[in-house]
């Protein structure tokens, strides 16, 4: 319940910076919170969000302080987040933004994209956005591209963007979660397929767009068929290199910081600063190291068991 209500005060916050046209200089998880550095473009001020529901302001006097610790973070706007959490699974959707002009390139649509597919330790996150005309402009003025092409840094703030202004989903599993669904599925392809499926069929019943464009993985049918059973979706693209597109872009840029995030925390939690990818060879090392230090279950709570990494790492 502190997590929910500490993710509403998040979200309720980027809706006030973007309303005051300020920026987020950085953000990061604290210990029972979350800080921004927020910036008006003169000063910058400093605010944290807890848990326990308190806002604590810091920085120098100036009328950003001023305004920031009058803000509340029980001031609704007219739409709300949903907030869904099962589990270690979370799912999250901005309020819907209602259109039905053309984008640049097409009509209005929704991208979707995963993170972490190909990372040893660390989440899988799938996540979707939808872009209109309006929104798409506003995405390729950030420079929104392909998270691949994009520094850490740089993703934060323009994901903070996407956001505030872009009705969107996002799926995280948790490598212990994304263990047992790998067990009992067996392929990392279905579970994909039903990952994009559940995060556009969220965006589409909060914007009501039917046109879908997804980074292709695998057998076209799998998404279609899992998208089939939500009778929502009427026009899906699967697409290799997807990411040019605006929407999937966006998408991707989103997955990918969720991904970073979600990094982060499990190295906190395990003491060790989890390498990123599939073949840094310091995985091995740090997954040997972690073993000795807190046996061969800790993997399972880092790491995605499948890969033959698993295997250099447990015999050596």
């Amino acid at each position: 319940m502190a997590e929910e209500k500490l993710s509403r005060s998040v979200h309720h916050l980027r809706q006030f910076i973007a309303e005051q046209n300020w920026s987020i200089v950085d953000e990061k998880e604290i210990a029972h919170g979350y800080q921004f550095l927020v910036t008006d473009g003169q000063s910058k001020v400093p605010i944290a969000l807890y848990t326990t529901g308190k806002t604590l302001v810091q920085g120098k006097a100036s009328s950003l302080q001023a305004t920031l610790k009058a803000w509340s973070p029980t001031q609704t706007l007219a739409n709300k987040p949903a907030t869904q959490q099962t589990g270690q699974t979370e799912t999250r959707t901005a309020s819907p933004i209602s259109s039905k002009t053309q984008a640049s390139n097409g009509i209005a649509r929704i991208g979707s994209d995963e993170s972490g597919k190909g990372d040893f330790y660390g989440p899988l996150v799938v996540a979707a956005v939808y872009v209109d005309q309006k929104t798409e402009q506003r995405l390729l003025q950030l420079g929104v591209r392909d998270s691949k092409k994009l520094t850490d840094t740089l993703m934060l703030n323009i994901a903070n963007e996407i956001r505030t202004h872009c009705p969107y989903a996002v799926r995280v599993y948790l490598p212990a979660d994304y263990n047992e669904l790998y067990q009992r599925i067996g392929n990392l392809n279905l579970l994909l397929a039903q990952a994009h499926a559940d995060v556009i069929a969220q965006v589409a019943s909060a914007t009501g767009s039917t046109y879908a464009i997804v980074d292709q993985f695998g057998n076209e049918a799998l998404v279609r068929r899992a998208l089939e059973k939500t009778g929502i979706i009427q026009r899906l693209e699967q697409r290799h290199r997807a990411e040019e597109d605006t929407a999937v872009a966006a998408a991707s840029i989103v997955a990918r910081v969720e991904f970073i995030r979600h990094l982060s925390c499990l190295s906190a939690s395990i003491g060790v600063d989890l390498p990123k990818g599939g073949s840094h060879p310091q995985i091995v090392i740090k997954g040997r190291q972690i073993v000795s230090q807190h046996g061969e279950e800790a993997l399972k709570q880092i790491a995605k068991l499948h890969f033959k990494t698993t295997d250099a790492i447990l015999h050596p």
